[in-house]
């Protein structure tokens, strides 16, 4: 499946690697670095259409779930890790740079809530950064 975008360029999603029955998608570095997103969210926009993306007027990151069936009594937001750390404001992945990714890793379904709980139904997205990987 080719995505068109700016200029005569494609850009083709991220492969979804099949984990238990669910979906885990892996953007490495060079997936990073082909998208052309300038920051972590571009980024994922480009390469994650299994997810639905909010932002309010000024563009500003506002909120990032799982397509598909939502939950009424769940949160149905994503949630997000940057280098282990849990990240309580998405608009963060707006002022995270592409250039410091060394992988992006997206759960969904099952595999999100196995590792991290009911919190989890919308989704899990693990950021690793090349100085938070070289510190570990």
């Amino acid at each position: 499946m080719l995505i068109p975008t700016l200029g005569s360029c494609n850009i083709r999603p991220a492969p979804v690697v099949p984990a238990n029955g669910s979906e885990r998608i892996l953007i490495t570095e060079a997936m990073i670095a082909r998208s052309g997103g300038q920051t972590a969210w571009e980024v994922l926009r480009r390469e994650v259409p299994q997810m639905s993306f909010g932002e309010n007027r000024n563009g500003q990151a506002t909120g990032m779930e799982r397509r598909g069936r939502s939950s009424i009594i769940l949160n149905d937001n994503a949630l997000l890790f940057i280098d282990g750390v849990k990240i309580q404001e998405i608009a963060t992945l707006q002022q995270l740079p592409a250039s410091t990714l060394l992988s992006i890793e997206v759960l969904t379904g099952s595999e999100g809530t196995i590792h991290y709980g009911t919190d989890a139904v919308g989704g899990v997205i693990v950021v690793r950064t090349k100085k938070g990987s070289s510190e570990n």
